[in-house]
């Protein structure tokens, strides 16, 4: 058994202590942290497997794979795989919560998470595959070239006048135009891509030097655009929004109204305990896509709303994995009768998950107070980068979150940052939204009311420090929950084959935890996902 495995394996169930104590949710199922001696082979063989990118991005994509595996199995000098193992297995002993108390059956199943694929989770990213639809093959490609330029801040950080370090970090065309015009950049940024990128990182570094860092930050966040100068763990904690964010629980949930005890029994619970509960799902890129992938996974119908279909997102490269189990609807919300559409969803809907920024869509009539008054039975759920605190309008994306948070410093140094493995700053946060929902679906089945969940990436991540922080003062190198080789089906493969999706045959890399049922397969075939629908239910 790998050792470094074994003591991941001890952080998780430290950090699912911690998590039931912080967060006081003491679920009644047992919760149990599964190694495998045959996983580690098993992943590190998918890295060859289902590659979807024609040409250059192929070996980039296979690089790629093998640094974020290789890096799954080595020590982490801030705890990523334990966290992220913890707070999937408390989702997952949640979400058998809701279907003992919607069936009436309180026969409690064990919860397994798996280890290995905990740590997958975080650089799903890279995992996934498509076959089959060309089209979509040359939209990813395409979106992966522009994503992945100069002013991509994961990868490419830039010295200031002040012998700081700063990071841009640009995700959409329209802010890449935004941060080139605050950097004085002339370049056409339809141009500024991964073809061009030792040309461009040469005019970036010259056009930060003229800076200082915070004045840098401050204009990029002014103009509307994300970037940010990284600081140590000290810094940000002395920062306002740093004390604000710190402060906050790892999500908030507030009771907005009593309405009564909610009566979700459904007929039909084949696809899982969510069955029938229908969420509108507002949210883009990664970290809201992950909470709501999660919610689809155990029997949700998702309904996403978006302007274009699948195929032809521009940041399809980002987004593929966060479709998986959901439905979509094009609509766009300047016209009047498409909007008129959404807001009636937004009444039928259990559950909205929003993850754009602040205001976006307080114009259309949609924003938190808008929804809980067309809706007065609501949940809504809202991931941001800084939450609702005095930066709560300011964009931001999640390696913004770990180089101002100072999960870059720490795991490098102030001289050589180095940003964590894979996304965990918007896979995490992601995950513990979900926490946040699925406790205000159980509220609603037992005392009622309507409730708003607020959670931040910057908040996520700051819980990884504490999570460190926990283990290195840690005298007790043992732990009663802790199995292996347990036989769960869907646990034997890195990858779940989805056939016929709206974008082709997928391959998403395969859950982490069983739902306490005997067969996690219900969970497969939940991921599929359809475009172009009407209403929550799949029309495929």
């Amino acid at each position: 058994m790998n050792e470094t495995m074994e003591t991941k394996a001890l952080q998780a169930s430290l950090c699912y202590k911690d998590l039931t104590d912080r967060l006081d949710i003491h679920p009644n199922a047992k919760v149990f942290f599964n190694l495998s001696n045959d996983r580690q082979k098993m992943i590190e063989k998918s890295c060859y497997t289902h590659n979807p990118f024609p040409g250059v991005l192929k070996p980039v994509l296979l690089s790629l794979r093998k640094k974020a595996v290789k890096k799954l199995y080595e020590e982490e000098r801030i705890l990523q795989t334990g966290p992220a193992a913890a707070i999937l297995a408390l989702d997952a002993a949640l979400t058998q919560e809701i279907g003992c108390l919607r069936t009436g059956n309180n026969q409690y199943k064990d919860i397994y998470c798996d280890v290995d694929l905990a740590g997958l989770q975080v650089i799903r990213l890279y995992m996934s595959d498509y076959e089959g639809n060309k089209e979509f093959i040359k939209s990813r490609y395409n979106s992966a070239i522009r994503v992945d330029n100069a002013l991509n801040g994961s990868f490419y950080k830039y010295k200031t006048a002040d012998n700081r370090s700063f990071s841009a970090h640009v995700y959409y065309e329209s802010q890449k135009r935004i941060m080139l015009k605050t950097l004085g950049i002339t370049k056409n940024p339809d141009k500024f891509t991964f073809g061009s990128m030792p040309f461009d990182k040469l005019t970036t570094r010259k056009a930060v030097k003229k800076w200082n860092a915070l004045d840098l930050e401050e204009a990029t966040f002014e103009n509307g655009a994300c970037g940010c100068m990284l600081r140590t763990r000290d810094e940000w904690e002395a920062t306002e929004v740093g004390k604000a964010v710190c402060n906050m629980p790892l999500f908030r949930s507030t009771k907005v109204s009593d309405s009564p005890v909610k009566k979700l029994n459904y007929s039909d619970m084949s696809k899982g305990p969510l069955s029938g509960i229908k969420v509108l799902d507002l949210t883009h890129i990664i970290a809201g896509p992950a909470c709501t992938r999660l919610l689809a996974e155990a029997g949700a119908d998702v309904l996403m709303i978006r302007r274009g279909d699948f195929i032809h997102q521009e940041q399809a490269m980002l987004e593929l994995d966060g479709w998986a189990g959901k439905n979509s609807i094009q609509l766009d919300f300047n016209v009047k009768e498409q909007l008129a559409k959404a807001k009636e969803l937004v009444k039928e809907a259990d559950v909205v998950v929003c993850s754009y920024q602040r205001g976006a869509l307080d114009k259309f009539g949609l924003s938190e107070a808008d929804i809980h008054a067309l809706n007065p039975n609501i949940i809504y759920a809202s991931l941001m980068c800084f939450s609702d605190t005095v930066w709560a309008n300011r964009p931001g994306w999640a390696p913004c979150a770990e180089d101002i948070t100072g999960l870059s410093v720490r795991n490098g140094s102030l001289e050589n940052p180095v940003n964590l493995n894979g996304v965990p700053l918007d896979y995490i946060p992601g995950m513990i939204l979900c926490a946040g929902v699925l406790d205000a679906l159980k509220k609603q089945l037992t005392i009622g009311g309507s409730y708003t969940i607020t959670g931040s990436l910057t908040r996520g991540g700051y819980w990884l420090h504490e999570c460190t922080d926990m283990w290195e003062n840690q005298t007790a190198k043992s732990a009663d929950n802790i199995v292996y080789n347990k036989n769960i089906d869907t646990f034997n493969n890195a990858f779940t084959l989805v056939k016929n999706t709206a974008v082709g045959d997928v391959y998403f890399p395969s859950p982490a935890t069983n739902i306490g049922l005997e067969n996690n397969y219900y969970r497969v075939s939940n991921m599929h996902f359809t475009d172009g629908n009407t209403s929550f239910k799949s029309e495929k």
